[in-house]
């Protein structure tokens, strides 16, 4: 008999062959984005909840997996065929939030590392970069750097360079996506991805780090 844990790690493993976050399968299987939610899991009572048949079979829809596939993985099986190889051999989890969840102060710890119970994981195929975390985009305000359900790789230890799109931690938590322009010991110089993409200004103090983002699912 497949357990509760069975059934919504096999989930899990689905949306990360498919280079998603539960929230963003939810949505490709048009759902509510929040129905795979580690949260949705449980009652308020604490007792599970289980995946709909239909929710499965709208799963198996939206990504192109086949029943086979999801048997294998709900029974712990090894993947087969090419498309699971590079996943299975070369991936690595990295934890995955929406971009307005990690917006809160406590999601990062003062290392600028994951640090929220809110962080999903995502497998994603580089085993060589350190310390990579995702965010997935869920609204249209950057348009058209970015769009809803767009998954953003961020490597905090890399060097930034001029141009390259980066996100920004403020001290107050506030989390911002800029193109970068120039630096030197007291401050940044970005430009908006917004129109009228004016020069932001701001000064070290204000700032607990700065991320390079290196790889965007669109």
């Amino acid at each position: 008999m497949l357990s509760h844990k069975q059934i919504w790690a096999a989930i899990d493993t689905l949306a990360a062959r498919n280079g998603l976050s539960p929230s963003g399968l939810a949505r490709r299987a048009g759902l509510d984005p929040t129905t795979f939610n580690p949260s949705k899991r449980f009652g308020g009572d604490g007792r599970p909840r289980w995946p709909s048949t239909e929710s499965l079979s709208k799963i198996l829809q939206a990504t192109g997996e086949s029943l086979e596939t999801l048997m294998e993985v709900l029974l712990g099986l090894a993947p087969t065929g090419p498309r699971a190889a590079p996943l299975a051999q070369d991936g690595r989890m990295v934890p995955i939030a929406g971009f307005s969840d990690a917006n809160q102060q406590a999601a990062f710890d003062p290392t600028g590392r994951p640090s929220s119970p809110m962080w999903d994981s995502l497998l994603f195929p580089d085993p060589k970069e350190k310390n990579l975390f995702a965010l997935e985009i869920n609204s249209d305000d950057l348009t058209p750097y970015y769009r809803s359900g767009d998954i953003l790789i961020v490597a905090p230890v890399q060097a930034i360079r001029r141009g390259d799109r980066v996100l920004v931690r403020q001290t107050s938590g506030a989390l911002q996506l800029f193109l970068m322009d120039r630096q030197n010991p007291s401050a940044f110089d970005f430009h908006a991805l917004t129109p009228p993409h004016e020069t932001v200004h701001l000064e070290r103090t204000k700032i607990d780090w700065v991320a390079r983002v290196m790889w965007v699912s669109q």
